[in-house]
């Protein structure tokens, strides 16, 4: 019954499950890069509170994405007569995507801040290596999320992929370690 339903998968589903699993592909080969061939200078870190001092620093590059897609919203609002009025009815396709990427990068970014301070607080200093590689893939999801919309709603599946999957197991790894007190 599974196989039945998976062959039975429009050409779109096809096409957004070959970005998802592409952007969860290109996310191990990031992170395994990242982590081995990187060196990642590291200050010292006495407690957990210098541990989430460093990651907010990180988090701010991460926010940068949604300053960068409120930025654009409130161009495209003051050059259009309708939506500087703040109408939502009749905006144009680019203002729309502009919106949902906005939401959709915020809905990322608390995801992905309350992940990394968890992680933060419940690693050591050598496992802090993978807060800037996680911030630098959210980056990288977040702009392949962008431009992947505008070009098609489907190519947006890739930049979803590299932005989510990070921090669903950065969040499933920390709540083990939080449940098992490792």
């Amino acid at each position: 019954m599974g196989g039945e339903r998976l062959n039975s998968l429009s050409q779109q589903q096809k096409d957004v499950r070959i970005g998802m699993v592409a952007g969860a592909v290109f996310c191990g080969v990031w992170l395994w890069m990242g982590y081995s061939f990187l060196d990642i200078e590291l200050p010292l870190w006495v407690t957990a509170g210098d541990r989430l001092l460093y990651v907010v620093k990180c988090e701010v590059f991460a926010a940068l994405m949604l300053l960068f897609g409120i930025i654009a919203v409130a161009g495209q609002r003051f050059l259009s007569a309708e939506a500087i009025k703040g109408e939502t009815a009749g905006l144009s396709s680019a203002i729309t995507i502009n919106l949902r990427y906005v939401q959709n990068t915020l809905e990322q970014l608390v995801l992905l801040v309350i992940a990394h301070m968890a992680y933060a607080a419940t690693v050591d200093s050598e496992q802090m290596k993978l807060i800037p590689l996680l911030v630098s893939l959210f980056i990288v999801g977040r702009i392949s999320f962008w431009i992947g919309y505008h070009q098609n709603a489907l190519s947006r599946a890739f930049g979803f992929a590299v932005t989510f999957y990070p921090t669903l197991f950065i969040m499933i790894y920390t709540s083990w370690r939080i449940w098992t007190g490792v």
